[in-house]
């Protein structure tokens, strides 16, 4: 499957729009996913720790390769041993200890590639990656109970204002229940957290068509209805990019939000290691969203089917209203 675009592939001054993607997953070493993105993409590797490498001064810019938890990335186990008495002697003794922790953390821990902002025009460039983790059998989203792996999407603005963070949003809840089926989102990351829905107040605040709020009562009804990182459109990092610390006031971990002019979309699994599987099939999902908010009328169209819905699912995915949002998404 080729890679769709957007309408719309540069920003408003001019420049390229670009993407960044992390790709959670397990069943290879770091040193051989590294290995595997150098040999790629080119660029200098640098092996930071047993659980951080970078591959520095691709084409596009730096890539990082991490075990994703801070509790070994930052080393920060060290003081929990240092507390109880337990130094290394050796820089080599931590190093082989490290290493242990290593293989251990990957069986249930997931690695993580983390690419820089990379232009829409090259994105597909990134099949190779998946092509080459998968025939080295790298494990994905299904491969265990344990699993709850992801792929987030991280696809620059167009604009960095209210009115187009508003488009974005709306038809994304528009659209959640045919993303989510479309998707076929794994129960497994349902469960989790790292994904939660949209509280049904919030979302029935949004689709509104009177609701046309400033980009300061939009960071504030976004605030107080989703204190948190875990939706699966993260709008946290593009507030902060407009509005600094005080989009994160109150928010856990705040730390973790980077200010940056793009979406955080969290909702796609990592089906790495399926053979049909395609980076393409779920950024397709977020072009959709893409499109619907560049169509005002239609969207105004669904946002009042949305409130004069009689029948209403109770479960936490409206197949109906997906059946629905396909007929309407048929021009896509």
């Amino acid at each position: 499957m080729d890679f769709p675009m957007p309408e719309t592939l540069q920003t408003a001054d001019g420049r390229p729009r670009r993407l960044g993607v992390e790709l959670e997953f397990a069943g290879l070493p770091l040193g051989e996913i590294s290995s595997i993105v150098h040999e790629l993409y080119g660029g200098r590797l640098e092996k930071n720790n047993a659980f951080v490498h970078h591959v520095r001064d691709t084409v596009w810019g730096d890539f990082q390769i991490e075990i994703d938890t801070a509790l070994l990335k930052e080393r920060s186990y060290l003081r929990y041993l240092a507390a109880i008495g337990i130094e290394f002697e050796t820089p080599e003794t931590r190093d082989r200890v490290e290493d242990t922790l290593a293989r251990l953390a990957g069986t249930v821990v997931p690695h993580e590639i983390v690419t820089p902002p990379i232009p829409f025009a090259d994105i597909h460039q990134l099949e190779q990656l998946r092509h080459r983790l998968q025939t080295r059998n790298a494990r994905g989203t299904r491969a265990s109970v344990l699993y709850a792996f992801g792929l987030h999407l991280n696809p620059e603005l167009v604009r960095t204002d209210g009115p187009t963070i508003l488009r974005h949003l709306r038809a994304f809840l528009l659209l959640w229940d045919w993303l989510v089926t479309r998707g076929e989102i794994d129960w497994s990351r349902r469960m989790t957290p790292f994904i939660n829905e949209f509280p049904a107040a919030y979302r029935d605040l949004v689709l509104d068509n009177d609701y046309q709020p400033d980009i300061d009562r939009l960071l504030r009804d976004y605030l107080r209805h989703n204190p948190t990182r875990n939706r699966a459109l993260d709008l946290l990092p593009v507030f902060r990019e407009l509005r600094g610390d005080e989009a994160v006031r109150g928010v856990p971990d705040a730390s973790l939000v980077k200010a940056r002019p793009a979406f955080h979309y969290r909702l796609p699994n990592c089906r790495i290691d399926e053979p049909n599987w395609r980076l393409a099939d779920e950024w397709a999902g977020w072009v959709a969203v893409e499109w619907l908010a560049a169509r005002e009328g239609l969207t105004r169209t669904m946002v009042d089917a949305w409130q004069a819905r009689t029948d209403a699912s109770i479960t936490p995915v409206d197949q109906v209203w997906a059946d629905r949002c396909r007929h309407w998404l048929n021009g896509f």
